[in-house]
């Protein structure tokens, strides 16, 4: 393949467009343009007709319009001549150094345009649907349509009478002056146009591409194209050959795909080229790339005609209630694409916005636009930096504001200055910014406001043009915050939190800074005198939710605040609380010594997973009531300890301590003190019925041992391989009896008790 490119210097690659039928260039090449209206009350309008034609024709003053109204269709109605307003305006898209100066005017010279207003006012009773509409002779010789009679119609709609015989009147959509309906485009440069309007009466707007007209209901027909070889040749001055594949290399123009335009994918030395012309319907643009170009001076195989339709709908409340759209009007703009070749001259590289630290803005960059989405009653700024690259270019940036409107129109609704301000710096520069400083109230919630920009550089012999829209969208915000000690703090019962009002907004915007007021509503330990501060330290008694009101106090009184609150939850007060069992062994006779103890925590709202317990015993006298001087024991640390077993006889004080830990503060403590008697275990029982110390016991670390019980003459009476306690004393007289004990370790005890009867 690379063989086959090296060829023929790579197989030059061209559209060729067959222009069987074009005309020559007629009197007055009528380019294009657009018809819109205004509203002056009264069911009267004044109607104006923006021109463009080619200034190397005849004089605007040949030009004679009649504007035909009607109701009826295509057909009837009245007719009106219109006249020329002020004086016409010639176009700049070359620069000086251009041979035959920038104007470019005349016979032989590279095409231009001028541009004129014509305007009437007439009367237009409410109708259905009126139709507005011009025709003009002659279209130049195009690449893309049919030509016909050579006649432009220019048409505008107004439907002033809805169902249900509602009357309105209405201001059509306007389209930007800095918008030229007649943009000069570089050969394989993308490149984005723009029809975007304003709309004086808020209606909503949808924008399509529609066919060229030559008369009502009349479309032009497009032109077949056909590719020449199947190649683009993008290879650069001096540089290695490189070319495009053509997928599709034949077809016929339409409204959508009105220009030899190419999506190329892949790498060189060949890449592949798809037909392409990426409409976006939400911004009223169009991004594409040229990939045609005649070096013939004014050749028609560099012009194409592309139509922009703004259709209006405004909304409307029927008779049941309901919230439907009725279109309300339609306007055209007749746009004239012109291919040239800008050699090593790029068009500037669309701005980029940025936004800075707690503006709350997003912002997303696409190919055609910037989105912009600001939140009501904050204070937000986006910086543009615009570049080129050439970088010795000087870059100058246009803007809706610095073009005077149209003088009985208000004052131009696309960014009004209570939603946000746009300012230039460095204008004429090589790296020039815009500052865009919003600062919407309540009131825009919802709007989206579209800023058109032109960045032009001073390249020659053609300037580098590049339109970019703003599109800004406010949206409610809500931006308060109540930081406190922890995300949702949580403190002991009698403690203090301090907590803070904050807007997370920008402090300052520009040189201004941002002020702001504080609004606490009355609650449970909050003090009256701290309501107005940001800052507050609240005490309360139960779990409280603190709320408050940051006022934005350069915005309309009352009306832009962002609201906050947090939950201050108050930890449960701890009382200590526990119950007690006791036995003495495990056979559950109420008449064995009660020497093991268990207790149970019943603290109420105590959580076994987080609140710290301690036990402890103290034995505070002995068996026989005299008072002892014991350290206190911890014998547990657990919610509910295991059994305790008290050996010696005494009076002893168990105490439960238990807190909390909140947020890794120690809570108050609470604790609660029970006392218990342990009785010694004595020598002698008395076994007569009364329930008390009828049974030879033995100490609790001794229960379970064999014991061997003997008389007094040494005679083996009673034997236990696992003693509990039981014996009574049964049929043996009173008396001293001597036992053997081997425990459970096989060490062996000698001891004696007394049975007394």
């Amino acid at each position: 393949m690379k063989k086959l490119l090296h060829a023929s210097y790579f197989l030059v690659v061209a559209w060729c467009i067959s222009l069987i039928g074009i005309s020559s260039a007629n009197a007055t090449h009528i380019q294009g343009g657009q018809l819109t209206y205004e509203a002056l009350g009264n069911n009267r309008y004044k109607v104006s007709l923006t021109v463009f034609r080619d200034c190397g024709g005849a004089a605007f003053s040949s030009i004679n319009p009649e504007l035909d109204y009607r109701t009826t269709g295509c057909t009837g109605g009245s007719s009106v001549a219109m006249t020329l307003v002020g004086n016409p305006e010639a176009g700049s898209p070359y620069c000086a150094n251009t041979p035959g100066g920038a104007s470019q005017c005349g016979s032989g010279l590279r095409t231009n345009y001028q541009k004129g207003t014509f305007e009437v006012t007439v009367t237009l009773p409410p109708a259905a649907e009126w139709i507005l509409s011009v025709t003009l002779n002659a279209r130049p010789a195009v690449a893309n349509i049919n030509l016909g009679n050579g006649d432009l119609y220019y048409e505008a709609r107004l439907n002033s009478l809805l169902p249900g015989n509602q009357i309105i009147q209405n201001t059509s959509a306007q389209y930007q002056a800095l918008d030229i309906p007649i943009p000069f485009v570089c050969y394989q440069q993308e490149r984005t146009v723009t029809f975007s309007a304003t709309e004086p009466d808020g209606d909503s707007l949808v924008y399509s591409l529609a066919n060229p007209l030559l008369a009502c209901n009349e479309p032009n027909t497009f032109r077949s194209y056909t590719t020449v070889g199947r190649f683009i040749d993008l290879t650069p001055p001096n540089g290695a050959p490189c070319g495009a594949y053509i997928v599709n290399n034949q077809g016929t123009y339409s409204a959508t795909y009105p220009i030899s335009s190419f999506n190329v994918t892949g790498a060189c030395p060949l890449k592949t080229a798809t037909p392409a012309f990426n409409f976006n319907a939400a911004q009223g643009s169009f991004t594409f790339t040229p990939s045609f170009y005649n070096p013939a001076i004014n050749s028609a195989e560099n012009k194409y005609v592309v139509v922009g339709q703004v259709t209006e709908y405004r909304r409307f409340t029927d008779a049941a209630g309901k919230k439907i759209y009725h279109k309300v009007g339609q306007v055209r703009r007749d746009m004239m694409m012109v291919v040239i070749d800008c050699n090593n001259n790029n068009q500037p590289t669309p701005p980029v916005g940025t936004g800075f630290d707690k503006s709350g803005v997003k912002i997303v960059n696409s190919r055609d636009s910037t989105f912009v989405t600001a939140y009501t009653c904050n204070y937000t700024e986006v910086r543009f930096r615009f570049s080129d690259p050439n970088p010795g270019d000087i870059l100058t940036v246009s803007y809706p504001e610095l073009d005077p409107p149209t003088p009985t129109l208000a004052k131009p609704t696309y960014l009004p200055s209570d939603v946000a301000t746009f300012q230039l710096v460095g204008n004429g520069t090589k790296a020039p910014a815009g500052i865009l400083r919003i600062q919407p109230d309540v009131l825009f919630e919802g709007r989206t406001y579209r800023i058109p920009l032109k960045i032009e550089d001073n390249g020659c012999p053609f300037k580098g043009i590049q339109f970019r829209t703003i599109v800004l969208k406010i949206e409610k915000g809500n931006f308060a915050k109540v930081l406190a000690t922890s995300a949702n703090p949580v403190i002991c019962a009698g403690a203090s939190v301090a907590l803070t009002a904050t807007p997370y907004r920008p402090d300052s915007v520009g040189l201004r800074t941002a002020s702001y007021g504080y609004r606490w509503e009355a609650a449970d330990g909050l003090a009256t005198a701290d309501l107005g501060k940001q800052t507050i330290t609240v005490k309360p008694t139960k779990t409280t939710r603190y709320k408050v009101r940051i006022l934005g106090q350069d915005f309309r009184e009352g009306t832009c605040s962002d609201t906050a609150s947090v939950l201050v939850r108050v930890g449960a007060t701890l009382t200590a609380n526990f119950s007690t069992s006791s036995r003495g062994d495990n056979s559950g006779r109420t008449n064995i010594q009660a020497r093991i103890f268990t207790f149970k925590n019943t603290t109420a709202n105590a959580v076994a997973a987080k609140d710290s317990v301690r036990w402890t015993y103290q034995r505070l006298k002995d068996g026989k009531g005299n008072a002892v001087n014991e350290k206190e024991t911890i014998f547990s640390r657990k919610f509910d300890p295991a059994e305790l077993i008290l050996r010696e006889g005494g009076q002893y004080a168990i105490k439960m301590s238990i807190y909390s830990t909140i947020a890794g503060a120690q809570c108050t403590t609470s604790e609660k003190v029970t006392m218990i008697d342990v009785r010694d275990i004595p020598n002698m029982f008395t076994p007569n019925g009364d329930k008390i110390n009828d049974n030879f016991v033995l100490t609790a670390d001794e229960e379970g041992s064999k014991i061997q019980i003997f008389n007094r003459w040494g005679r083996l009476i009673k034997e236990y391989s696992n003693y509990k306690g039981e014996w009574d004393g049964k049929d043996q007289p009173a008396g001293t009896y001597y036992y053997l004990l081997t425990g459970k370790d096989g060490k062996t005890t000698k001891g004696w008790v007394e049975l007394a009867r």
